[in-house]
């Protein structure tokens, strides 16, 4: 087993493989350790305190020592809703911030945000909807496109940003849940400007922070934020959202890793075919070998490991990968 801090320059050590454990290797520490995992992510929007409490024990028991990032949901705001919801192409829903409506929207911060006329990004965009009407806690949308709809799924204005103040409480307990358990590294997602980084550092004092790089806003705003975090993701699903596939895709090129301080990682379906197949598709090879070749520090697997097939399988395509690029 070969561990790497999560703040490590790129230039002093083998490239960074950060796993993400989920339903399908919550229990495969100590193996995708074995397979090549340099770090683990847990995502604190999918686990509550103590789901979060007991996978931190489980990595503790089986990977002593491992670096662990704590992802919080930070300014990505999430939908709840008892059951998928199959949506048609103009069918009208409606949002409220408690029971209610037909789906939860729990941040009243977006209710105060979002304007008629605005579209809402769900899913990575794989589902939009156009707000009719805002009244207090609540909105009339329309769809723009037909989906389905699944509970805990991201939720976007593409216009603008929805505007935080501070963590919000569910990240301030999992801040809290991450350091009893020993945690040393928090990733807030959604980074706007770099202040929020403050805000984790004063909830978990002494801690690494890793900016996110998901919001539109953020593109323009890099040195800032590499001075406030000790590591930077560049993260493609929400940003490609925000931007469009071709406007995701000229922010991708424009990022020189080697003009900051801090390290920078890519995330976001860097090896997405291994999810369901057996081996990468040869675009995401090519694609991984220039990154490396550019100076990123390592990559981030999400749904590879979280949700895949062979979490263990992917993991050491990943690294194997990685290795023969680094020689």
């Amino acid at each position: 087993m070969t561990f790497i801090p999560l703040s490590a320059p790129a230039s002093r050590h083998s490239p960074q493989l950060v796993v993400t454990l989920g339903p399908a290797s919550e229990t495969l520490a100590a193996a995708l350790a074995e397979s090549g995992a340099t770090s683990f992510r847990l995502n604190a929007s999918h686990l509550g305190p103590p789901q979060l409490e007991a996978a931190l024990a489980r990595i503790r028991r089986a990977c002593p020592g491992a670096p662990v990032v704590v992802d919080l949901q930070g300014a990505k705001m999430r939908v709840e809703c008892q059951a998928p919801i199959d949506v048609a192409e103009g069918d009208r829903l409606t949002l409220t911030e408690s029971e209610g409506g037909d789906v939860v929207v729990p941040h009243p911060e977006f209710f105060r945000q979002v304007a008629e006329g605005e579209t809402l990004s769900l899913d990575d965009g794989k589902l939009r909807l156009v707000v009719e009407r805002v009244a207090r806690g609540a909105a009339s949308v329309r769809a723009l496109n037909g989906g389905r709809l699944l509970h805990r799924k991201g939720i976007n204005v593409e216009q603008h940003p929805v505007r935080l103040e501070g963590l919000t409480a569910r990240d301030l307990e999992a801040c809290r849940v991450a350091a009893a358990g020993g945690v040393t590294t928090i990733a807030y997602s959604f980074m706007s400007d770099g202040r929020e980084a403050g805000w984790v550092r004063e909830a978990a004092p002494g801690c690494i922070v890793l900016g996110k790089i998901e919001r539109r806003e953020a593109t323009g705003r890099l040195q800032a934020i590499a001075a406030s975090v000790d590591a930077l993701w560049v993260c493609r699903g929400d940003l490609g959202a925000q931007l469009g596939l071709a406007g995701l895709a000229r922010f991708v090129a424009a990022v020189e890793p080697r003009a900051f301080s801090v390290p920078v990682l890519m995330a976001g379906q860097v090896l997405e075919h291994l999810t369901g197949q057996p081996e990468p598709t040869r675009s995401e090879v090519c694609h991984l070998h220039d990154l490396l070749a550019r100076g990123y520090a390592g990559i981030v697997l999400s749904d590879e490991t979280a949700v895949g097939t062979d979490p263990l399988h992917a993991t050491s395509v990943a690294a194997a990968l990685l290795a023969s690029f680094r020689s």
